[in-house]
């Protein structure tokens, strides 16, 4: 191996010139010459540029280097590259030997992505079983992901009591970084399937505090349920248990039982109607006149009421702006974004004024064709907002990405937009220590697009 190119594709690959150090990478080794550290960090740096199938191959001439070792971490890369490739077979095969590995650092990693594919392939018991696997990883920081989604494994497996004791978990787990909106609402969903509807609403509830995070379908429809379900019963408890009725349910006068008078006159035995004294009669009298002179006032008190609803709508509004709520908001921004890329239309409109004209170009050309985009977790104030983005590609793959967004008069607008690729840094350098790749559920999906125009 020559190490003058190698030492010159580390320093490149280090100052995140990707493009320069898959060049010397390449370079320094003959194709058939086993360099594991040579070709991981060449497969890290094709990840970056969305050159998928490129950086599935080099992890795979890196595995071949018997004496590198990191198959772990090396089969991880791979499995996520191949599943960016829709090889979802050959991805399960290399999630499942990457965590065979005794010297893997980050199982965990590998497990959370097996039991994604899993799911699409429908296997929800054994994905259940990745997801548990990684939750109880200790190395794994954010164990309440994991939790989520094995609750919403329960909820397949019509098991929504050990659902319910899984998102909690989660949310006890839950970090300051963790979508807690999201787990609330599969939460919402596996108190519904358990009939536990009060609950459901409660879930639901915290699920759209703040008004950051809308309901999928399907939990919109679980939503709906436990509301019906709980207007019904309320409906129930509140109808007087004494009412009248004729045999088909409908409410008749005592005194007029054929319906002819065309009103619903007093049941003397209930009121007293019709057996007032005249002194009573007098008295009856003092207390309409006493309720006349109090709706003299109406108009006043129904300004008041006016004015203090103006006011707390004013301070709602305010609070909500302050919490970051926005129209359009974070997530409407973002689709406007891509159905404008899609539909080949002008997609600046949905970026931040601000920018330049070769910025927003930038951005937009960066916006896969046909795909999908939905934000999974959101970091925001009153003027900002940093969310994590899991964009779903028309060939099926998933390509994670990093979107900022300013305040824009009462909206929010697109200002920057990055693939992420995990962790960065001295660990990635060290082709042993990297998060995987840091990078191959990131760059998958874009690079489905991406990866065309750049490998030719």
């Amino acid at each position: 191996m020559n190490n003058l190119l190698f030492d010159q594709a580390r320093a490149a690959y280090q100052a995140r010139d990707f493009a320069s150090a898959a060049q010397f990478f390449a370079a320094c080794k003959d194709p058939s010459e086993p360099a594991g550290e040579a070709d991981h960090l060449r497969g890290n740096a094709l990840m970056k540029l969305g050159l998928i199938a490129e950086a599935a191959e080099a992890y795979e001439s890196a595995l071949a280097d018997a004496a590198y070792g990191h198959r772990g971490a090396l089969l991880t890369n791979e499995g996520k590259a191949r599943t960016a490739l829709g090889d979802l077979d050959r991805a399960v095969a290399c999630f499942r030997a990457a965590v065979q590995d005794p010297t893997y650092a980050t199982p965990y990693k590998a497990q959370l992505a097996l039991g994604d594919i899993l799911i699409k392939q429908g296997n929800v018991t054994e994905a259940g079983v990745a997801f548990r696997q990684a939750a109880i990883d200790e190395t794994n920081p954010e164990p309440a992901a994991a939790l989520s989604k094995l609750g919403g494994c329960f909820v397949e497996l019509g098991r929504p009591q050990d659902a319910i004791e899984a998102y909690r978990t989660a949310l006890d787990f839950a970090s300051p970084s963790t979508n807690q909106q999201a787990i609330y609402a599969g939460l919402g969903q596996a108190c519904v399937a358990a009939s536990r509807m009060e609950e459901a609403l409660d879930a639901f509830g915290h699920a759209l505090e703040g008004g950051t995070y809308a309901l999928t379908p399907e939990q919109n429809a679980d939503y709906q349920r436990a509301q019906d379900i709980m207007a019904g019963q309320a409906s129930l408890s509140a109808t007087p248990a004494s009412v009248s009725a004729s045999t088909s349910g409908v409410l008749y006068d005592p005194l007029d039982p054929l319906g002819k008078s065309g009103e619903f006159m007093p049941d003397p035995s209930d009121t007293g109607f019709f057996t007032l004294t005249e002194n009573e009669m007098i008295q009856q009298d003092k207390r309409e006149m006493k309720i006349k002179r109090k709706r003299k006032h109406t108009g006043l008190k129904v300004f008041i009421v006016l004015l203090l609803v103006l006011l707390l709508a004013a301070g709602g509004a305010a609070f909500a702006l302050y919490q970051g709520f926005g129209i359009p908001s974070q997530q409407d921004a973002l689709n406007n974004l891509f159905t404008a890329v899609s539909a080949g239309e002008d997609a600046t409109g949905d970026l931040a004024s601000a920018l330049s004209d070769e910025q927003k170009q930038l951005i937009v050309s960066m916006v896969p064709q046909d795909a999908t985009a939905q934000i999974t977790n959101m970091d925001q104030s009153m003027t900002e907002s940093t969310a994590s983005v899991e964009v779903t590609l028309s060939a099926g793959g998933v390509q994670d990405y990093t979107v900022t967004f300013v305040r824009d008069g009462i909206g929010w607008a697109v200002s920057g937009m990055t693939l992420d690729f995990g962790s960065t840094g001295s660990d990635e350098a060290d082709a042993g220590q990297t998060d995987d790749a840091g990078n191959a559920d990131a760059g998958a999906d874009a690079a489905s697009d991406g990866a065309d125009g750049s490998a030719a």
